[in-house]
């Protein structure tokens, strides 16, 4: 297989690309100048050697100082509210919500969603991880708040609803307030596409 081929391939590896996409990206890297493409490998390496995966919210992140740093900067920032959780489904819904300005607390990355009626909801989100995290604020007495910012969609609810049962059950959150985004988010909704006023709203409603 030819250089070109293989990163079209390589390139459809990457969420909602095709193979028509997948070759723009290779024609395009084709026509580009020498210090473009340098440009580009350099920073490829850069995130080989920096990237990794933050042990308190479960978010991949590729910062300069992620070499030692086994946190991310939302979790080193002491700064910030460490008594108040946000739990999202991805790394692109933390950059959706903190290009708001509007939460300073901090977050925990599930890295997916409970299909309905799943048998084994525990394969598709991190609930153990979360429940780690969670057992050990909880005993440390900085634990006030835990949000959910899932999907406005019935897989949304479903993960929300396991979720909750489950930390409930396990961690034992009495003390703990337990909310949602208000129902001010579209049904539908995806957290990463949405914006400051309507997750203002959603979160000053949140219940």
């Amino acid at each position: 297989m030819n250089p070109a081929d293989h990163l079209a391939e390589l390139f459809m590896r990457f969420p909602g690309i095709g193979p028509k996409q997948a070759k723009r990206f290779v024609y395009h890297l084709l026509r580009s100048d020498k210090q473009y493409k340098e440009d580009i490998i350099r920073t490829l390496e850069a995130i080989k050697s920096s990237g990794k995966q933050c042990v308190e919210c479960y978010r991949y992140f590729g910062e300069v100082r992620a070499i030692t740093e086994e946190k991310c900067s939302i979790c080193r920032d002491e700064g910030r509210d460490h008594s108040t959780i946000i739990v999202v489904e991805k790394e692109l819904d933390v950059d959706a919500i903190e290009k708001t300005g509007v939460y300073f607390g901090t977050y925990f990355t599930l890295g997916g969603l409970v299909p309905i009626l799943s048998d084994k909801p525990s394969d598709y989100v991190r609930i153990r991880e979360l429940v780690a995290s969670l057992h050990e604020k909880v005993r440390d007495k900085q634990l006030k708040e835990i949000i959910f910012a899932l999907p406005v969609t019935d897989v949304g609810d479903e993960t929300r609803e396991y979720l909750e049962k489950t930390i409930k059950q396990i961690v034992g959150i009495a003390d703990v307030k337990v909310s949602t985004l208000a129902r001010g988010l579209s049904s539908g909704l995806e957290i990463e596409y949405v914006d400051k006023s309507t997750f203002n709203s959603a979160f000053d409603r949140r219940q």
